[in-house]
Formats: C-alpha cells, sequence, structure tokens
C-alpha cells in the first residue's frame, strides 16, 4: 500500500519517523505462503531489491520526459525560426517590397 503525506499505520508512533511534502510510504503485506521455507529467499530478495526497483524507473521515466521536452523545444525553434522575416535584397528594393 502507498501512503502519501500521511505517516504510514505501521510506523506512526514511531520516533524519528519523517514527514513532510516529499516523504511517501511503502508497506508490504505478507502473507504466510511468503514466509515458508521455500519462498522466504525470495520474498527477502523482491523486498530487497525494491528500492533499486523504484528508482531505476524513476530515472527513467524523467529521462522519458526530458526527451519529450527536448522534442518539444526543438519543434517550437524551427517555428519561432521560420517565423523570422526575411533580409530584403537589392531586388526587393528596386521593386519597392517592405520587409
Amino acid at each position: 500500500q502507498w501512503y502519501q503525506r500521511r505517516v504510514a499505520i505501521t510506523v506512526a508512533g514511531q520516533p524519528g519517523v519523517l514527514q513532510g511534502d516529499n516523504v511517501g510510504f511503502v508497506t508490504f503485506v505478507l502473507f504466510p505462503r511468503h514466509t515458508n521455507p521455500s519462498n522466504r529467499d525470495n520474498t527477502i530478495n523482491l523486498i530487497h531489491q525494491f528500492r533499486t526497483y523504484l528508482h531505476y524507473h524513476i530515472k527513467c521515466s524523467k529521462a522519458y520526459l526530458h526527451s519529450r521536452m527536448r522534442s518539444k523545444t526543438s519543434t517550437f525553434l524551427k517555428v519561432l525560426n521560420r517565423a523570422k522575416p526575411e533580409a530584403m535584397t537589392d531586388k526587393d528594393k528596386k521593386y519597392g517590397k517592405r520587409g
């Protein structure tokens, strides 16, 4: 379960628990099948690797958003460059064209 901006029930009374807008909590619910001897090691490994898994996906999402922003910026710059007025040539001046 995911808790945002409020302390998880399981750690609410513990001293030193961080609180604030940038703090979140994830709670794992373990059933007896997760802790039986045949599955125990796998369960421990998955919980232990969750932080790495989460950080990897956050970084991938951030990289994707940055690439989309760079693409949009590039497109906007092309539009702005097309909107620049052309410099007048001698031929334009000769025929009275205004720039």
